[in-house]
């Protein structure tokens, strides 16, 4: 019961601050005029949800039903390990995000301190437990993993809600699925490179033979085929759906990518939930 709520919290924390980064980030590579509102939602839910991972942290630490805070375990957590520093990091970072959101251009200000919220998640995986000069590396492909999976999670959020609820304004979704091209390669390439170094920090190479037997192996073997649905996904729309759009198919392409779009979303979503999963288990375990 405990790190199934350790896990539920670091799902619903990494899918918050992932829309923190990436809706402004493609509202900004779009030209868009994007929402506020929205924003702001994102950033108090990110420090509830802060809130509730630390809880869950130390119910898991303790063995106690996270109904029941540990207070005392909590404050340990807080003043004698590297979760309080990373906490008042993307505290500070979530509190510059609400002031930035006064300013007359504030959604494109905001994506400096929400990229730095996002960033804290590397020092809260197996990545804050690795040290020295391999940890700086670990950490550093662990950002970039980060913001490239924020990137994508934003747009998908974007480009869902426009097949959806814009399916008649054809040219507005045709143009965004063109102008993501060149955006989602970078992402693609980022979310490859980054993520197999950061296998090898956490592996490394002599033990990737193992990783079959192991709970871990299977979990991220699960993980690595819906990132590969998402990248046949991502092909579909932009090799074959989005021509069809431009050529004035609008009610054929606008139903497949409706289709294509919400599952591409839903392996996303079930890729967070492996991560949470995966963050909280031994990999050769």
């Amino acid at each position: 019961m405990t790190e199934g709520a350790l896990i539920g919290a670091r799902f619903a924390l990494m899918i918050d601050l992932a829309l923190l980064m990436g809706l402004p980030l493609f509202w900004w590579a779009m030209g868009m005029a994007g929402r506020k509102a929205m924003l702001a939602v994102l950033a108090l839910g990110g420090m509830g949800l802060s809130a509730l991972w630390l809880l869950a942290s130390a119910a898991a630490m303790t063995g106690t039903p996270i109904s029941n805070p540990d207070w005392a375990s909590a404050q340990i957590l807080l003043t004698m390990t590297p979760i309080g520093p990373v906490l008042a990091v993307r505290g500070v970072a979530l509190l510059l995000v609400l002031v930035c959101l006064i300013l007359p251009q504030g959604l494109r200000v905001a994506l400096i301190p929400a990229a730095v919220g996002a960033a804290t998640l590397a020092w809260t995986g197996h990545a804050g437990a690795t040290e020295d000069m391999a940890g700086m590396l670990h950490r550093t492909a662990d950002v970039a993993h980060i913001w490239a999976a924020a990137g994508w999670v934003g747009a998908l959020a974007v480009l869902l809600h426009a097949v959806v609820t814009l399916r008649h304004d054809v040219r507005r979704v045709a143009a965004m699925l063109s102008g993501f091209a060149l955006m989602g390669t970078l992402i693609v390439a980022t979310l490859i490179v980054s993520g197999a170094v950061n296998l090898m920090m956490i592996v490394g190479l002599a033990e990737l033979p193992a990783l079959a037997s192991s709970h871990y192996g299977l979990l991220l073997g699960a993980k690595l085929a819906l990132f590969g649905l998402m990248l046949g996904l991502a092909a579909v729309n932009r090799w074959r759906l989005t021509p069809l759009l431009e050529r004035g198919e609008t009610q054929r392409a606008i139903a497949h990518l409706r289709l294509s779009l919400g599952i591409e979303t839903g392996a996303a979503l079930a890729i967070i939930g492996l991560i949470a999963w995966l963050g909280t288990l031994d990999p050769m375990g």
